[in-house]
């Protein structure tokens, strides 16, 4: 698969995502990986992919909540990550000194 026309494609999924249109796959970059940008791994996508895999999966909550996003140019993809990384994808860690959902530190 050539990567004639990418985009950049920022994923803030913890261990990031595959996309997967027909025999075409491409393994996104996520929280997790070595190059992170307002908490979202980077990762080149041919363009004709995203489209087709954005159609099919734009409704998606990850898709809808800014999780998942693309831009045209690694630049403009970076600033959206660094202006997006105030969102939470509910999937962060806990914070030990706050109790949440009825979760508190032992003996507390």
């Amino acid at each position: 698969m050539s990567i004639a026309n990418p985009v950049t494609v920022g994923c803030k999924l913890p261990n990031g995502l595959v996309l997967r249109f027909g025999e075409r796959k491409v393994i996104l970059s996520g929280a997790n990986s070595s190059r992170v940008v307002g908490g979202y791994g980077l990762t080149s996508v041919p363009s004709d992919l995203w489209e087709d895999w954005i159609k099919r999966h734009a409704d998606t909550p990850f898709v809808k909540k800014r999780l998942v996003f693309a831009q045209a140019t690694p630049a403009k993809a970076e600033g959206q990550a660094k202006e997006q990384e105030a969102v939470k994808t509910g999937m962060e860690p806990l914070d030990p000194d706050h109790e949440k959902g009825g979760v508190s530190k032992m003996g507390a």
